[in-house]
Protein backbone atom coordinates (compact mmCIF):
# COMPACT_ATOMS: atom_id res chain seq x y z
CA UNK A 1 0.00 0.00 0.00
CA UNK A 2 2.86 2.42 0.87
CA UNK A 3 4.30 2.00 -2.79
CA UNK A 4 0.69 2.68 -4.53
CA UNK A 5 0.70 5.97 -2.14
CA UNK A 6 4.09 6.64 -2.04
CA UNK A 7 3.99 6.26 -6.84
CA UNK A 8 0.59 8.71 -6.41
CA UNK A 9 2.22 11.30 -4.29
CA UNK A 10 5.23 11.31 -6.97
CA UNK A 11 3.34 11.51 -9.79
CA UNK A 12 1.49 14.56 -8.51
CA UNK A 13 4.91 16.05 -7.55
CA UNK A 14 6.30 15.36 -10.94
CA UNK A 15 3.26 17.22 -12.19
CA UNK A 16 3.48 20.34 -10.36
CA UNK A 17 7.25 20.57 -11.26
CA UNK A 18 6.51 20.07 -15.02
CA UNK A 19 3.73 22.95 -14.43
CA UNK A 20 6.12 25.36 -12.32
CA UNK A 21 8.47 25.20 -15.10
CA UNK A 22 5.78 25.40 -17.86
CA UNK A 23 4.45 28.62 -16.25
CA UNK A 24 7.89 30.11 -14.37
CA UNK A 25 9.63 30.27 -18.23
CA UNK A 26 6.69 32.91 -19.72
CA UNK A 27 6.80 34.43 -16.40
CA UNK A 28 10.43 35.31 -16.89
CA UNK A 29 9.97 35.60 -20.44
CA UNK A 30 7.84 38.02 -20.35
CA UNK A 31 8.19 40.23 -17.35
CA UNK A 32 6.28 43.23 -18.37
CA UNK A 33 3.27 40.66 -18.69
CA UNK A 34 3.54 38.98 -15.08
CA UNK A 35 4.10 42.68 -13.16
CA UNK A 36 1.21 43.99 -15.15
CA UNK A 37 -1.09 40.74 -13.42
CA UNK A 38 0.66 41.39 -10.18
CA UNK A 39 -0.71 44.80 -10.73
CA UNK A 40 -4.23 44.31 -11.79
CA UNK A 41 -4.10 41.64 -8.25
CA UNK A 42 -3.42 44.30 -6.12
CA UNK A 43 -2.15 42.39 -3.37
CA UNK A 44 1.91 41.91 -3.77
CA UNK A 45 4.09 44.63 -5.30
CA UNK A 46 4.47 44.20 -8.85
CA UNK A 47 8.85 44.39 -8.18
CA UNK A 48 8.25 40.44 -6.78
CA UNK A 49 7.32 39.31 -10.32
CA UNK A 50 11.23 38.48 -10.58
CA UNK A 51 12.14 36.62 -8.13
CA UNK A 52 8.65 34.70 -8.28
CA UNK A 53 9.25 33.73 -11.53
CA UNK A 54 13.08 32.17 -10.89
CA UNK A 55 11.80 30.12 -7.64
CA UNK A 56 9.03 28.65 -10.42
CA UNK A 57 11.63 27.67 -12.73
CA UNK A 58 14.28 26.35 -9.83
CA UNK A 59 11.80 25.11 -7.83
CA UNK A 60 10.40 22.92 -10.80
CA UNK A 61 13.81 22.14 -12.52
CA UNK A 62 15.39 21.32 -9.02
CA UNK A 63 12.66 18.80 -8.00
CA UNK A 64 12.39 17.35 -11.78
CA UNK A 65 16.30 16.32 -11.60
CA UNK A 66 16.56 15.32 -8.08
CA UNK A 67 13.56 12.67 -9.04
CA UNK A 68 15.05 11.58 -12.31
CA UNK A 69 18.86 11.61 -10.79
CA UNK A 70 19.19 11.06 -7.16
CA UNK A 71 15.59 10.59 -5.53
CA UNK A 72 17.02 10.28 -2.26
CA UNK A 73 17.80 13.45 -2.05
CA UNK A 74 13.88 14.16 -2.66
CA UNK A 75 13.03 15.98 0.40
CA UNK A 76 14.30 19.23 0.31
CA UNK A 77 13.31 20.04 -3.15
CA UNK A 78 9.76 18.35 -2.74
CA UNK A 79 9.33 20.01 0.59
CA UNK A 80 10.30 23.57 -1.17
CA UNK A 81 7.79 22.78 -4.22
CA UNK A 82 5.25 22.02 -1.26
CA UNK A 83 5.91 24.93 0.41
CA UNK A 84 5.87 27.28 -2.43
CA UNK A 85 2.31 25.55 -3.78
CA UNK A 86 1.10 26.02 -0.27
CA UNK A 87 1.66 29.70 -0.67
CA UNK A 88 0.01 29.93 -4.02
CA UNK A 89 -2.61 28.37 -2.65
CA UNK A 90 -3.18 31.01 -0.08
CA UNK A 91 -2.33 33.59 -2.57
CA UNK A 92 -5.44 32.24 -5.02
CA UNK A 93 -7.80 31.83 -2.31
CA UNK A 94 -7.71 35.39 -1.25
CA UNK A 95 -7.49 36.49 -4.91
CA UNK A 96 -10.24 34.38 -5.82
CA UNK A 97 -12.61 36.13 -2.50
CA UNK A 98 -11.41 39.41 -2.90
CA UNK A 99 -10.90 39.91 -6.77
CA UNK A 100 -12.98 37.10 -8.69
CA UNK A 101 -12.44 38.24 -12.02
CA UNK A 102 -8.91 39.01 -12.70
CA UNK A 103 -6.95 36.77 -14.54
CA UNK A 104 -4.50 34.23 -12.46
CA UNK A 105 -1.49 35.06 -14.38
CA UNK A 106 -0.73 30.76 -14.07
CA UNK A 107 -1.23 29.77 -17.48
CA UNK A 108 -2.30 32.47 -19.98
CA UNK A 109 -5.76 34.00 -19.84
CA UNK A 110 -7.01 31.43 -16.96
CA UNK A 111 -9.85 33.29 -14.12
CA UNK A 112 -8.45 32.53 -10.67
CA UNK A 113 -11.66 30.10 -9.64
CA UNK A 114 -11.86 28.04 -6.97
CA UNK A 115 -10.22 25.11 -8.82
CA UNK A 116 -6.99 27.02 -9.44
CA UNK A 117 -6.97 27.19 -5.42
CA UNK A 118 -8.02 23.20 -5.30
CA UNK A 119 -5.13 21.96 -8.05
CA UNK A 120 -2.63 24.24 -5.81
CA UNK A 121 -3.63 22.80 -2.71
CA UNK A 122 -3.80 19.02 -4.88
CA UNK A 123 0.40 19.94 -5.89
CA UNK A 124 0.99 20.74 -2.51
CA UNK A 125 -0.24 17.66 -0.66
CA UNK A 126 1.08 15.73 -3.37
CA UNK A 127 4.56 17.44 -3.02
CA UNK A 128 4.63 17.42 0.91
CA UNK A 129 3.68 13.67 0.75
CA UNK A 130 6.60 12.93 -1.72
CA UNK A 131 8.80 14.83 0.89
CA UNK A 132 7.61 12.31 3.69
CA UNK A 133 6.73 8.97 1.98
CA UNK A 134 9.75 9.33 -1.02
CA UNK A 135 9.57 8.13 -4.79
CA UNK A 136 9.45 4.55 -5.74
CA UNK A 137 12.55 2.85 -5.62
CA UNK A 138 13.80 1.41 -8.96
CA UNK A 139 14.16 3.60 -11.93
CA UNK A 140 11.39 2.54 -14.07
CA UNK A 141 9.17 3.55 -11.37
CA UNK A 142 10.13 6.74 -11.14
CA UNK A 143 10.14 7.46 -14.94
CA UNK A 144 6.64 5.65 -15.06
CA UNK A 145 5.24 9.06 -12.54
CA UNK A 146 7.06 11.67 -14.53
CA UNK A 147 5.36 10.06 -17.65
CA UNK A 148 2.11 10.22 -16.09
CA UNK A 149 3.21 13.83 -14.46
CA UNK A 150 3.72 14.78 -17.99
CA UNK A 151 0.48 13.36 -19.44
CA UNK A 152 -1.46 14.99 -16.50
CA UNK A 153 0.33 18.64 -17.25
CA UNK A 154 -0.74 17.80 -20.78
CA UNK A 155 -4.34 17.24 -19.69
CA UNK A 156 -4.12 20.40 -17.79
CA UNK A 157 -3.48 22.56 -20.70
CA UNK A 158 -5.64 21.13 -23.62
CA UNK A 159 -8.51 20.37 -22.08
CA UNK A 160 -9.69 24.03 -21.10
CA UNK A 161 -8.15 24.42 -24.51
CA UNK A 162 -10.87 22.16 -26.37
CA UNK A 163 -13.59 23.90 -24.31
CA UNK A 164 -12.75 27.17 -25.66
CA UNK A 165 -12.07 25.51 -29.20
CA UNK A 166 -16.34 24.61 -28.86
CA UNK A 167 -16.88 27.92 -28.25
CA UNK A 168 -15.60 29.20 -31.80
CA UNK A 169 -17.22 29.21 -35.24
CA UNK A 170 -16.62 25.55 -37.16
CA UNK A 171 -13.47 25.57 -38.90
CA UNK A 172 -11.20 28.04 -36.94
CA UNK A 173 -10.88 26.54 -33.90
CA UNK A 174 -7.15 26.18 -34.00
CA UNK A 175 -6.14 29.11 -36.17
Amino acid sequence: MHSFWSAGMTVLTALGAILLAVAGAPHAVRHREHRAVLRAHRLLPPSVAAPAAGAEILVGAAVLAVLLVDPAAMVVPAAAQAALYCAFAGYTAVLRTRRPGVPCGCFGAERVSWVVVFRAVALAVGSAGCAFLGVPGPAPDRWACVAAGVVLAMANHLIPAWRGAGDRKPGRAFR
